[in-house]
This record gives structure tokens, sequence and C-alpha cells, in this order.
């Protein structure tokens, strides 16, 4: 999956962005990693927008910045160089691994791509929302074997796609890319509402049901859905949904925890897609 909004290139003056938006000094609290030769300019461009997006998310998710840990910003030229060097062999084009507190992703200044992509830095500091349980996961190997890996987590697959999006779209006004298309994440949602209306949140909220629908269907649901309970309850109420849900306890159970604090899933879902078409006027 990939996020994009053009607003964000590089400003049409050649100017390099002045520090992040917060306030906040974080020249500390990132190191930077490039696997290739790059220019200085194209190099401070790069790392300014990073901590730029991190002070925003820092301050959207509630996570003071004296307390962050450090974080590693890894850079490769191309996706194979980039799947390569990540521990879990992700072949998207950025990952963040929140055991190592590290970003790998796949950019270069010469393809144009938006330097800006603050998904990944949303998984590492909402990771610091509680103390992260343990999970066995089964990934797959660049030669497509498989194997386990156990992976230090605070939420379910389904809930962080879902907030990492959500944030995008409310923080940084970023819409979704899925098969070439770009549009926002309700928009995608609206698109395919007959499809939305039958998809039952206990199917979806653990790994194995997310992994049984293509990125185009659950991905929007889960931001859009998580957008939703975050516009309308809050963040208090949405971080104590979020860190409840595990995947290494049953869908059920973690529905149970989701209607514990916001109510019976079905209302949720019904007053969501209402809010669908509220937004359209």
């Amino acid at each position: 999956m990939s996020i994009s909004n053009s607003s964000q290139f590089r400003p049409e003056n050649g100017a390099v962005p002045e520090a992040n938006s917060g306030g906040v000094d974080l020249s500390e609290k990132i190191d930077f990693f490039f696997d290739y030769e790059i220019g200085s300019s194209d190099r401070h461009y790069f790392e300014t927008i990073q901590r730029n997006d991190l002070g925003e998310v820092c301050k959207y998710l509630g996570v003071a910045t004296d307390v962050l840990p450090k974080m590693v910003y890894k850079l490769y030229e191309g996706v194979d160089n980039k799947r390569k060097a990540d521990p879990n062999h992700s072949g998207s084009r950025a990952s963040a691994r929140c055991d190592e507190m590290t970003i790998y992703r796949a950019w270069h200044p010469r393809d144009q791509e938006n330097p800006s992509f603050p998904h990944e830095i949303v998984h590492l500091v909402s990771h610091m929302w509680d103390t992260p349980y343990k999970w066995n996961a089964t990934l797959t190997a660049p030669d497509t074997s498989e194997y386990q890996k156990e992976i230090g987590m605070v939420s379910t697959s389904f809930m962080q796609e879902g907030l990492a999006i959500a944030v995008d779209d409310i923080v940084f006004g970023r819409q979704l890319k899925e098969d070439g298309t770009l549009k926002s994440i309700d928009d995608w949602c609206r698109e395919q509402i007959d499809l939305v209306r039958r998809i039952d949140v206990v199917s979806v909220i653990n790994f194995d049901g997310f992994c049984t629908m293509e990125n185009k269907q659950v991905v929007p649901f889960s931001a859009s859905f998580s957008k939703f309970l975050l516009n309308k309850y809050g963040l208090e109420k949405y971080k104590t949904m979020y860190v409840g849900v595990k995947e290494i306890i049953s869908p059920e159970q973690n529905v149970q925890m989701v209607e514990s604090v916001y109510g019976k899933c079905d209302v949720l879902i019904s007053d969501w897609i209402k809010s669908l078409y509220i937004l359209t006027g």
C-alpha cells in the first residue's frame, strides 16, 4: 500500500523547509543512514521533512518527544535493496520495525517521489502507547519460504494500519493509493459501500482475517473506521481500545474489547457509514 499527497513535494523555489512546526528540536531523535551517495541539499531536505512529520505525529498521538527513544531511518535506492536490509524482508517501499525503532525505505531524489511518508513514523510513535506483547508471526523470506519470528506488538495489524492511514488523512491530508488509483480513504469506502456493509469486524480484526481480503478493500475500511472513531470519540478512547486488542487473543475477544470502549460494533459501523454520506453533504 502507498499514500501520496502532491502538495508535500519540494517548494517550487527549491527552498529547504524549516524546522518542524511543533517548535521542538528533533535533530537528536532520528539518525539517518543512506545506502547510496546523495547530495547534501537533498539529504538535508529529506531529513528535515522527516523531523517535521515526527513533530506532527507526536503532537497528534500525545507522545512527548523528550521521552521518545531515538529512531533510525535507513534509505535504499530501490525496493530490492530495501527488502534485503529489512529484517522482515517486506517488499513494500517502506516499513517500520518497532523492536528496532527503525524505518526501512526505498527512496531517491532522482525518482521525484514525495519524501514525506509519515505512515511508518506513526507505527513507531504509537508503539510507545503501551508495553509491547510478543507475537509469533509467520513471515515470508525473499525465496518465498516461510519462517517464524517473534515480534513486539501493541495492537493488531488491522488497527495498526487503520491508525497509520487515518493519521495520514487527518493530520497530513494524504490520500491512499491502491492498484495505481489515488483517492481518499472515505472515497474508497463510499465507492465499494456494498462490500463495506458486509464486512464483519470480527472477521478482519486479527491478522489471519485481515490477510484474507485485498488491500484495496480492507485497508480503506480499517483506516476510515479509525478516522471516524478518532474524530467522534477522541484520542484517549481510541488509545484504550487500540492497546486492548491483541493478535494473541481471539477475534471474538478483540471485538468484545472494542465494544467495552465504544458499544456494539454493528451500531458503530452503522454510524460510521452514515457519517461517510453526511461528510459529502
